[in-house]
């Protein structure tokens, strides 16, 4: 009696056989060889050492000048206070006699792009021996971006606008805050 093969037979034997070529071909994780004897060859310091006791010709450590940054500011934002100091009074004055120049700033350059805009500065003045000699705005409050204009302005134009008596004010920097409203 015969016994008949089963048709189907045949592509499941040569899937096997294609299988069984394919694992005996594949090389699997094979180590490289190199990398091991490169390993070995790099000593291993078991010597311990005291690093406290050795000797270093460094100067000493000097004083800490850090005096910070004023970031801006915005919603929700931590302000910290710059640890420069506010503006002495003759300075303050020097800011008020001209005050239509800050008003100018803020007016042509700021409300006439935004008419709602609002908010202040903090500006660092530089006083040396012969006035102003820098003044920057280191944060704002502004109500919108139309602010940066004003701030331009203020940053190029408030040294030579804001005229001090020659030692009026002694040398250093200080904090002028200024506010703007609509009105």
């Amino acid at each position: 009696m015969r016994t008949r093969v089963n048709d189907r037979s045949g592509p499941i034997l040569m899937g096997l056989a294609c299988t069984a070529m394919i694992v005996m071909g594949c090389p699997g994780d094979k180590r490289n060889r190199s990398a091991d004897s490169a390993r070995a060859a790099i000593p291993v310091d078991t010597n311990p050492t005291d690093l406290s006791k050795v000797q270093t010709s460094l100067p000493p450590a000097l004083p800490d000048t850090f005096k910070g940054t004023v970031a801006r500011r915005s919603a929700g934002d931590v302000v910290r206070e710059p640890p420069i100091p506010p503006a002495p009074p003759a300075l303050m004055d020097a800011v008020s006699r001209e005050r239509n120049f800050s008003r100018f700033c803020y007016q042509e350059f700021g409300q006439k792009v935004d008419p709602s805009l609002t908010g202040g500065v903090a500006l660092v003045v530089t006083v040396g021996s012969a006035g102003i000699s820098d003044v920057n705005v280191a944060s704002d409050t502004w109500s919108s971006n139309a602010g940066t204009a004003v701030n331009r302005c203020l940053d190029e134009r408030a040294g030579s606008a804001w005229k001090l008596a020659s030692g009026a004010v002694p040398a250093g920097k200080y904090v002028v805050r200024m506010t703007f409203t609509g009105h």
